[in-house]
Order: structure tokens, then C-alpha cells, then sequence
């Protein structure tokens, strides 16, 4: 499966046609000019926005000037490495750059999630999994993460990072259905020790504990999440994780004396 030709999810990545090799785009002010192009697929990004983006406190006179010859620098950095350069348009007051879904990271990243879900809700857990993972394959890091940023990029930055976050979310929870419990047990722990208020990633852990057969540790997760709650927060677990605790201590292997502390009807 080739890479997309355009890739912004991680530092900015052009990829050659011939060699699939990576475009030299020049310095930082030429890629701004794309990466900002590239958020806005097929949308018109006017020479305002675009200036905006290079020189949010002070522009020079010479700004239009300048945008014009990093485009056509990128036109002609695209076109040596073999890369189709006619979906960049000229428009009055700025520029278009059409993007096929397949040749740009984020789109093709939306599309996969939509047909891992798709998937999800007929039940084709296995199928899902596997779409929600070639999603995330496509990030090589934060969006656009070799660049300075600007605040005009924020909102598709935030919403791509969120879908990620949900996309990563529901992968591990098709993993619990699925059974692959043990590798999503040192995922889980993981993703608990960089966020540990996370009360759904308790309950994940609790049940993935549990259906491994690893019943005693899943007790001891569920009795460390509730004093960490009770701790940071001074709240009580909710109604999900208090359900999971409560299935683990209502076992018949607990009360009947098999685990550790544990007291006999």
C-alpha cells in the first residue's frame, strides 16, 4: 500500500512519484504556504489568510510579492519530483489546491475511520479493528509538528487530534471485545499512567484484567481507581467502572474465599 503523496499528520512530507522519495519544499515560509493549503483542501485560501499565517504581527509591503514566488517555487519543486501541480490554482485574491482523498494523510485518515465504523456498527468487530488500525498508521506524529503553527490552523489541527484521541479510543475497546486482552492490559496501563483520571480507561483495564482470568489483579485496579478518584478528585468512580468493580466482587470465586483478604458467606 503506497503512502499518500501529501502528509501533514506528523512534520510535513511530500513524496516524490518516481522514487517515492521525500520533496525538498525549501525553508519555513514556502512549507507554511502549503501546510496551510493542505488544511483547506479544495477551499479557497485567499492572499490575506496566507499572509496571516507567515507574518501574523507584521507584514512586509513586499507580502504579496513574496507569496507568489514561494508558490511558484513549490509548483516547481512538486512538478521536478513528478508530483501533478495542477490542482493548485491561481485564484483572484488567492490560491485552490485540490487534493485527491487518497494522496493527502488526513483525508484518507477520515475516510478509513468512516468505513472501520461503518463496519463497527454492523457488528464486523474484527474488520473494524482492522480499519481503526490502518487509520492510525498513517500518523507519524503531531499534525504538522515541524512547523511554527499559526492560530488560522488551529480548529482542523484540534478537530484532527480529537478524532485521533476518539479513533484510538474506540480501537481499544474493540480490542476487549475481540480478546486480545493481554497486549491491550500493558496498552492500557500505559495509557493510565500518562492520564490517570481517566475513569474509562479504568474500566477498560478492570474488565481486560478480568476476561484474561487475571480476576485478582483486575480487583486490585479497580481498588487502586477508586482511591485515586477519591484522592485527586473526591468523587466516587461512575456508574461504568462502579458496575465493573462490582461484577469482580459479587464473583463466586470472592465471597467463596479464593482471593487474597477475601471473607465467606
Amino acid at each position: 500500500m503506497r503512502e499518500p503523496t501529501f502528509g501533514i499528520l506528523g512534520p510535513l512530507q511530500i513524496r516524490g512519484v518516481a522514487a517515492r522519495s521525500c520533496v525538498p519544499l525549501g525553508g519555513p515560509k514556502p512549507r507554511a504556504v502549503l501546510a496551510t493549503l493542505l488544511l483547506r483542501p479544495g477551499a479557497f485560501v485567499s492572499l490575506d489568510t496566507l499572509t496571516e499565517v507567515l507574518w501574523p504581527q507584521r507584514p512586509p509591503r513586499s507580502a504579496v510579492a513574496n507569496l507568489r514566488t514561494y508558490v511558484r517555487a513549490l509548483r516547481g519543486a512538486l512538478a521536478a519530483a513528478g508530483v501533478d501541480t495542477t490542482g493548485l490554482r491561481t485564484r483572484h485574491g488567492g490560491y485552490v489546491l485540490d487534493v485527491p482523498p487518497l494522496d493527502h494523510d488526513l483525508l484518507l485518515f477520515e475516510r478509513r475511520v468512516d468505513r472501520a465504523r461503518t463496519a463497527r456498527n454492523a457488528g464486523q468487530h474484527a474488520a473494524a479493528l482492522r480499519g481503526y488500525l490502518s487509520a492510525l498508521s498513517l500518523w507519524r506524529g503531531g499534525v504538522l509538528q515541524d512547523l511554527p503553527g499559526s492560530v488560522l490552523w488551529d480548529p482542523v489541527l484540534t478537530r484532527a487530534e480529537q478524532l485521533r484521541t476518539v479513533v484510538q479510543d474506540e480501537s481499544l475497546r474493540l480490542r476487549l471485545v475481540t480478546g486480545d486482552h493481554g497486549p491491550l492490559v500493558a496498552e492500557l496501563r500505559t495509557r493510565i499512567a500518562a492520564d490517570p483520571l481517566r475513569e474509562d480507561l479504568w474500566q477498560l483495564l478492570v474488565s481486560a484484567l478480568d476476561r484474561a482470568g487475571r480476576t485478582a489483579e483486575a480487583r486490585v485496579a479497580y481498588a487502586d481507581a477508586r482511591r485515586l478518584l477519591a484522592a485527586e478528585l473526591g468523587v466516587a468512580p461512575g456508574e461504568a467502572l462502579r458496575a465493573a468493580g462490582e461484577a469482580l466482587f459479587s464473583s463466586r470465586s470472592y465471597w467463596s474465599g479464593s482471593a487474597p483478604g477475601s471473607r465467606s458467606r
